[in-house]
C-alpha cells in the first residue's frame, strides 16, 4: 500500500509511505550517519577577492550564502574505513528548507543499509541491518538515539546544505586571516579550537579543523572539486578523519542539484520490518 500525504504519526503499520514533501545500529552505522551529515556542501557565485577584506565581513558573506541555499540533492558514492569495517556503498540526500531531510544508503546489489525521512516535527528511520523501523518526535534526544549525533534539526539541515553556520561572533571573536583566495577563522575555548577555512571566490567553507586542549586534532573535514551546478558551485569530493578512534570517510557525488524545485520526498519499508516508537 502506498499513501500520499504529510509526514504523520497517523498512519497503520506495515505500509509504504510516499511523500510530496515536507533503533539499534551497529557500530559502523553511527559512525556513518555522524559524518555523513557533513557531505554535502554548495556555494554562491565567487566575489571579489582582491582588496582587503574584515573578519566581520566573511561573516557576513557566509551568512549571505546560507541562507541561498534552501533545496539540495545528490548521489554518488560513500567509502568508509574504521576499525569496524571498510567498504563503500551509494548514498543519496535530499534536503528541504525549513523542515524536511531523506536520506538513503544502499549497498551492494540495492540492499538498503539506511533510510530515513526527518521533519522538524517528526521522524521514521529504517535500519536495514536488523529490518526494524523507528519512528517518534524529532527532538535533540531522539535524534541522538536513532542518527547518534548530538544535534539540532536545523543544524543537520545547514550541515547537509553545506550552509554550515560559524559561530556567534557576538559570544565570543574569532582569531582571522587572509590566505590568499581563503580566510582563516579560529574560535578558541577551554576546550580547544574550531578552525574554519572559507573560501572567498565561493563563501563556502571548505575546510574544518576541531582540536583539543592540547592541540591534537579530533576531526578534520575538506570539500574538494568545487564545479558550477546551475547558478552554484559545489565540491564533487569531501573526506572527513578522525585521527583517535581511526576512522575516516570520502563522499564522491556524481551528481547534485541546488534549488532545484519541487522537491520530492518518499519513505519504504518492508512489512515484515518490527516498529520502535519513541
Amino acid at each position: 500500500m502506498t499513501v500520499s500525504g504529510n509526514f504523520s504519526n497517523n498512519y497503520p503499520q506495515n505500509m509504504a509511505i510516499e511523500f510530496q514533501r515536507p533503533n539499534h545500529v551497529l557500530p559502523f552505522l553511527s559512525f556513518v550517519l555522524s559524518v555523513l551529515l557533513l557531505a554535502a556542501c554548495s556555494s554562491t557565485p565567487g566575489i571579489d577577492t582582491s582588496g582587503p577584506i574584515e573578519t566581520r565581513e566573511v561573516l557576513r558573506l557566509v551568512a549571505e550564502r546560507n541562507k541561498a541555499i534552501n533545496a539540495v540533492e545528490g548521489y554518488g558514492t560513500i567509502s568508509i574505513d574504521s576499525p569496524e569495517m571498510s567498504n563503500s556503498a551509494s548514498i543519496s540526500v535530499k534536503m528541504l528548507r525549513p523542515d524536511s531531510l531523506q536520506l538513503d544508503i544502499n549497498g551492494p546489489f540495492g540492499v538498503t543499509v539506511v533510510r530515513s525521512l526527518v521533519t522538524r516535527s517528526s521522524f521514521i528511520f529504517y535500519d536495514g541491518f536488523n529490518n526494524t523501523v523507528a519512528e517518534g518526535p524529532t527532538t535533540s534526544e531522539n535524534l541522538r538515539r536513532v542518527l547518534r549525533v548530538g544535534l539540532e534539526f536545523e543544524d543537520i539541515l545547514d550541515i547537509v546544505s553545506g550552509a554550515i553556520r560559524l559561530p556567534d561572533e557576538s559570544l565570543a571573536s574569532p582569531e582571522g586571516f587572509r590566505d590568499n583566495d581563503n580566510y582563516v577563522l579560529t574560535w578558541k575555548d577551554n576546550a580547544g579550537s574550531r578552525e574554519y577555512t572559507v573560501d572567498l571566490r565561493y563563501r563556502a567553507v571548505r575546510r574544518y579543523i576541531r582540536r583539543d586542549s592540547t592541540g591534537d586534532i579530533l576531526e578534520e573535514v575538506n570539500y574538494k572539486d568545487f564545479r558550477k551546478r546551475g547558478q552554484h558551485h559545489l565540491p564533487q569530493v569531501m573526506s572527513i578523519s578522525r585521527p583517535a578512534s581511526e576512522e575516516s570517510l570520502s563522499l564522491v557525488f556524481q551528481n547534485q542539484t541546488v534549488n532545484d524545485y519541487p522537491v520530492q520526498f518518499s519513505f519504504t519499508a518492508p512489512r515484515s520490518a518490527k516498529r520502535v516508537y519513541f
